[in-house]
């Protein structure tokens, strides 16, 4: 009886119907295992309360507060620049603001988005505020403020202005007295 090496192509293949049949299980046992573990859908705690936070170098606050995952009384006071027509440079100014949209609920990732407009400071600004719960707490203020259209007097220029900034934030804030 005579015996017959194994070929080169025949190793080949063998080696190769292995790691396919190998890789194969793995996979399978992978995806097995992904749908064993809980999804990743985080869920931020929000407590009620009063929150607020206070840049005391720039003097931009945030003030509001939370029951049952609405935020209700939202109020700030935030940087802007301001440009005339008729100049070239911009100057800072303030703008306040203190009629956000009223009991908007808090979304389980715990970020809140409010656009409104409103007139502050003598300005009517196009506000929009990020309010982001979780491990740092922040207030996203951003205020735009068109040109005002209609008739101005002759010697009156137009003036737009931009501007915004972060405020961090917490619970059980209360503003300093002077």
């Amino acid at each position: 009886m005579r015996l017959v090496h194994p070929s080169r192509k025949r190793q080949l293949l063998s080696v190769l119907a292995v790691l396919v049949l190998g890789l194969g299980a793995s996979l399978i046992a992978a995806d097995r295992d992904a749908d064993a573990r809980p999804a990743r859908n985080t869920v931020a705690v929000v407590p009620d309360g009063t929150y607020g936070g206070l840049n005391r170098a720039s003097g931009e606050y945030v003030v509001f507060k939370v029951r049952n995952r609405k935020v209700r009384d939202l109020a700030f006071n935030t940087k802007i620049l301001c440009q005339a027509s008729d100049s070239t440079t911009t100057e800072p100014r303030f703008f306040s603001a203190a009629h956000a949209p009223q009991g908007k609920v808090i979304p389980q990732n715990g970020v809140l988005h409010l656009e409104w407009q409103e007139r502050g400071d003598g300005r009517q600004g196009n506000i929009g505020v990020t309010l982001r719960f979780g491990t740092r707490d922040f207030a996203d203020l951003a205020v735009i403020v068109p040109e005002e259209p209609g008739q101005y007097e002759e010697n009156e220029a137009k003036e737009s202005c931009d501007g915004g900034g972060i405020v961090h934030f917490r619970r059980g804030f209360e503003l300093p007295t002077p």
